[in-house]
């Protein structure tokens, strides 16, 4: 009896790991219990029984996804460096933190978009609220690692919510000239917060 459960939280693991890849990578209309059992290396028809309704699948995709993101986000972070780099350079690097693990040019309809809807279900949004403090850490992090230097917490929250209001002001744009916008606008935020990136430095005074 053990083994049968303890075989049947390992097949639940496996579901909601792929849900949260396919809901990065694909967005999501590929949440199905049939797409999710078969990426999951299961039987198609299996997907019900581990998951009984798309709502409760969907919330697994979610949270796997947020864990997933900040695992991204945190190993991002601790692979920059000091070297020097212009404020559209630190932008972007912080742009790929945040959407970690890759800022893709479809990145507003596959995983923005849907993420300001799940912040519509209340079940969801306390998943990405939970994640939401330890996601602007890395971030900090990121900025700390490039600059020596780190934004106060109500400052961070600002970049995050103009990066996104970034991408979503350009979406529509061809590809690489809405993200080179939605940079600019990052870039242009860091600079008003007192950050310059001659040398990759911060002149604002580090608060925390």
């Amino acid at each position: 009896m053990e083994g049968k459960q303890e075989r049947s939280r390992e097949r639940r693991r496996r579901m909601a790991d792929a849900a949260a890849r396919l809901l990065i990578s694909d967005g999501p209309a590929a949440i199905t219990h049939r797409a999710v059992a078969e990426a999951a290396g299961l039987a198609p028809g299996s997907g019900n029984y581990y998951f009984p309704t798309k709502q409760v699948l969907y919330a697994a995709a979610v949270e796997g996804a947020e864990d997933l993101r900040l695992r991204a986000a945190q190993a991002r972070a601790a692979e920059l460096d000091a070297q020097p780099r212009t404020l559209e350079e630190i932008a972007r690097e912080l742009m790929d933190v945040f959407f970690a693990p890759g800022l893709a040019a479809d990145v507003v309809v596959l995983r923005l978009l849907p993420m300001l809807d799940a912040g519509r279900d209340a079940g969801l949004q306390r998943i990405m609220q939970a994640h939401r403090p330890l996601l602007a850490e890395a971030v900090n992090a990121a900025l700390e690692r490039m600059t020596g230097r780190r934004l106060a917490d109500r400052d961070v929250e600002l970049v995050m919510q103009v990066i996104a209001a970034g991408l979503l002001h350009a979406d529509g744009t061809e590809a690489d000239a809405g993200l080179a916008a939605a940079t600019a606008t990052v870039a242009r935020v860091l600079e008003l917060l007192g950050l310059r990136g001659a040398a990759g430095q911060v002149t604002r005074r580090s608060m925390r």
